[in-house]
């Protein structure tokens, strides 16, 4: 930088006095305005915060409005909303307790349980009202990011820009379009209200008393344990705390971190419980399976990706797969590129602070996801990105600035009417590209959420924008089963099992299909095939599909036989019991039956065909008011169920 080149609003670089008051007297801001620290007066909102919100919930809605059209898919959302018995009742004090002690798709997060079950007590099954909910959510989130850095910074246009491309940037979709990614927005809003809180904690005067700041203390430990039943992503919450006392609140010293002890305390047990229940499910992959080495090699190149990413999102889908066979030369560029990058805003750091803080927000908050502990069948996710990008968003917003002012930097220096054109040409060359930059993604943004209108068409897209989706394959097959098109689909899952011979999915969705078609032996391959690849429930699994299968061929010894060892691994499925209780019936052991339809009815009881099948036990064994009962219980459910299917075709055609 030249002699004469003024430093940013963050820089150490001090103007004269006499500099400063020609700058202010001009209509130029002051370089020293720019930033709070803590303990200063928070700066009144006004009117242009309003206009400035209400423009980007409006760019929001653009983006994403098509959302309210769309269906739920068949990953996940089965069983978070549509095939839980426990959420697809709506809010029940049993639900709630329930949300509370289930560990049920290896995570603990009540408020997300908590989340949907309203959903349904509003919507019932209406996916139109589902998305809706997921949108307002974001478009909170939007609004939240934007208050926390223009109350932090006073900078309102950069503030406004991180806050506009968080709200429509192609990676978001995925979280907003994906109602079982409400947790993510959930825990994302929790943890927006915790920086607030932080905020209102620091700047609290100390003449002000030391009760006080104990209560606004309590509440952020308050507002972090919520997002962290949210989600336990908001781990990291803690860490992103002291990068926010480095910049913008310029108040880190060692001792502040000691009063992240708490913080820290809560993200350790969070993560020991989420560790415990995704290794006891048997989600984490052994070492013995995919070694460290490869971890770290994965997560390296997985750190240049999402940046790739971001600034080419053309080829988006919800399913990447793993880079098993990965070339040495991508974990080796990608190092090199992250440590130049680290080395560059460790350097600019000093006199630029958003920098390197934006750069550790973005590497810190994906540790949790970013592979080192491998969960899922995926390498990366466009989910993951929907916090950490906010630190590239900020160096993006505050360093645009920095960059033009450093180029007309003299002017303001020579004399007040320079500077005002000079500050005119940067703002109409700062909102040129910021304006285009947003429409663009708005513009992606808006094309991929219509890819999400179902499973048939987000499927299709994850074909055609990821080479050898094998996933895709599977779930799209799926998709054509439910659409009435097996034979399509048998000929997806062969291209899938072509691509990923090794998939237990793909083997099970083809047995599944051939059993359809009634070719047992085919299906039976293909189940005793994906046992052994299963990480957990393989055995289960198997005996549970042989079970179903001679039940079709209507072999009730055998399909006891398998089902009973099915149910000696997993008591509580209610789909083998109830298969067990059909098959008993088939052997006229009624009472055994009647036990069987019993338990699953107890496990299921908003099932109708469950409720349905023990009346007709009843029935047979000669207890007609019990039988009844049952019968009544199957009529009433199934009525419900009807009327929820007319209110999401109603939806759906709208």
């Amino acid at each position: 930088m030249t002699p004469d080149t003024p430093e940013s609003a963050n820089s150490t670089h001090t103007p004269t006095q006499a500099q400063a008051s020609a700058i202010r007297g001009q209509g130029v801001r002051d370089p020293l305005q720019g930033g709070s620290r803590g303990g200063q007066r928070r700066p009144p909102l006004s009117s242009s915060f309003s206009s400035i919100a209400l423009v980007l919930l409006l760019l929001t809605l653009v983006a994403y409005y098509r959302v309210g059209g769309n269906d739920f898919i068949n990953c996940d959302d089965p069983q978070y909303v549509t095939d839980n018995p426990m959420v697809n009742v709506g809010l029940s004090v049993k639900g709630v307790l329930w949300a509370f002690s289930s560990t049920f798709f290896v995570n603990w997060h009540p408020l997300t349980w908590l989340s949907h079950m309203l959903d349904v007590s509003i919507f019932r099954l209406n996916p139109g009202g589902h998305h809706l909910t997921s949108l307002i959510i974001h478009m909170i989130n939007t609004i939240l990011l934007f208050y926390v850095l223009f109350r932090m910074t006073t900078d309102k246009w950069q503030s406004a820009f991180v806050a506009a491309m968080f709200a429509i940037h192609p990676l978001t979709v995925e979280s907003v379009a994906w109602v079982s990614e409400r947790k993510n927005l959930l825990c994302t809003m929790f943890c927006l209200l915790t920086m607030i809180a932080y905020h209102n904690y620091t700047s609290i005067p100390s003449e002000q008393g030391r009760w006080i700041k104990i209560r606004r203390y309590l509440l952020v430990l308050l507002l972090f344990a919520l997002a962290l039943m949210a989600k336990p992503m908001a781990v990291t919450l803690p860490f992103v705390l002291i990068l926010i006392d480095v910049w913008p609140l310029r108040r880190f010293s060692y001792l502040k971190i000691a009063e992240k002890i708490p913080l820290f305390a809560l993200s350790g047990i969070s993560s020991m419980i989420t560790y415990v229940i995704q290794r006891e499910a048997y989600a984490v992959q052994p070492l013995s399976l995919l070694p460290f080495a490869n971890r770290v090699f994965t997560a390296t190149v997985n750190y240049v990706q999402y940046l790739y990413m971001m600034i080419n999102p053309t080829h988006l889908a919800i399913f990447y797969p793993y880079p098993y066979n990965m070339p040495l030369w991508k974990p080796c560029a990608a190092f090199v590129l992250l440590l130049t990058i680290s080395i560059c805003a460790l350097l600019l750091g000093r006199k630029r602070p958003y920098v390197i803080v934006g750069w550790l927000w973005y590497v810190g908050t994906l540790v949790p996801v970013i592979k080192l502990v491998q969960t899922g069948r995926e390498a990366i996710a466009d989910r993951y990105t929907y916090v950490p990008l906010i630190g590239i968003y900020i160096i993006m917003a505050w360093g645009s600035v920095d960059l033009l002012q450093g180029a007309a930097a003299p002017a303001i220096r020579r004399a007040a009417a320079p500077a005002i054109k000079g500050n005119r040409f940067r703002k109409i060359i700062l909102a040129t590209l910021a304006s285009v930059l947003i429409v663009f993604y708005a513009s992606l943004t808006w094309t991929y959420t219509g890819h999400w209108k179902n499973s048939l068409t987000l499927f299709r897209h994850a074909i055609d924008a990821v080479e050898d989706n094998y996933q895709a394959y599977n779930n799209y097959g799926n998709a054509l089963i439910d659409a009435g098109r097996l034979n399509e689909a048998i000929g997806y899952f062969a291209r899938g099992i072509e691509l990923k011979t090794d998939s237990a999915e793909l083997r099970n969705s083809m047995g599944d299909a051939l059993t359809r078609q009634g070719k047992f032996e085919e299906a039976m391959i293909h189940y005793v095939r994906s046992e052994p690849l299963m990480f957990f429930d393989g055995e289960a699994l198997l005996h549970k599909r042989f079970g179903l299968i001679y039940l079709k061929r209507k072999n009730y010894q055998d399909a006891i036989m398998h089902l009973n060892k099915s149910l000696d691994i997993h008591p509580k499925d209610p789909e083998v019991l109830n298969s067990l209780g059909i098959s008993l019936m088939g052997l006229d052991k009624i009472d055994e039956a009647i036990a069987a339809f019993t338990k699953a009815v107890s496990l299921q009881p908003q099932s109708a065909p469950l409720h349905r099948n023990l009346g007709y036990a009843l029935r047979r064994s000669g207890r007609q008011e019990e039988a009844q009962i049952q019968l009544n219980q199957a009529q009433r459910l199934a009525s419900e169920q009807l009327g929820n299917d007319a209110v999401n075709t109603s939806g759906a055609s709208h």
